[in-house]
């Protein structure tokens, strides 16, 4: 059998819960860290704020976690935004925006929509739904 390499811990209602860390969670990271037997990455699908902003949050609530732990949505879709070299129209609260800071969105190829209430309207909306049209 083989032995855990990494754990993945889901960070948003699993060890915190918007600015609140839920009981025990810090405590519980520190013993299993003090393992040693495995790396730890933390997840999440939120899109509505930057991992910079994600990290810094929980280093607020006293996690002991490296920003380069953190693995989230944005970074999957800024990674395959910079390896298939498209130029991005952003849907993205302004709190996640620098995720895409360096990606050139001129003359936009594809989209990118995350938590954005504020540019879900006719305008943007408008705006994307034109942009797939004449593709």
């Amino acid at each position: 059998m083989n032995s855990i390499k990494v754990v993945l811990i889901d960070l948003s209602g699993t060890i915190h819960i918007e600015d609140e860390e839920i009981p025990g969670c810090v405590e519980a990271l520190e013993k299993l860290r003090s393992c040693g037997k495995f790396k730890i990455k933390f997840v999440t699908n939120t899109t509505r704020e930057s991992k910079k902003r994600l990290h810094s949050l929980l280093k607020q609530l006293k996690f002991n976690i490296d920003e380069n732990e953190i693995f989230t949505s944005l970074t999957a879709a800024y990674k395959l935004i910079e390896s298939q070299q498209l130029r991005p129209l952003l849907f993205l609260d302004p709190n996640a925006i620098e995720d895409f800071e360096g990606i050139n969105t001129e003359n936009p190829n594809s989209v990118v929509i995350g938590l954005a209430p504020d540019m879900f309207d006719y305008e943007h909306l408008n705006k994307a739904f034109r942009f797939f049209i004449f593709i």
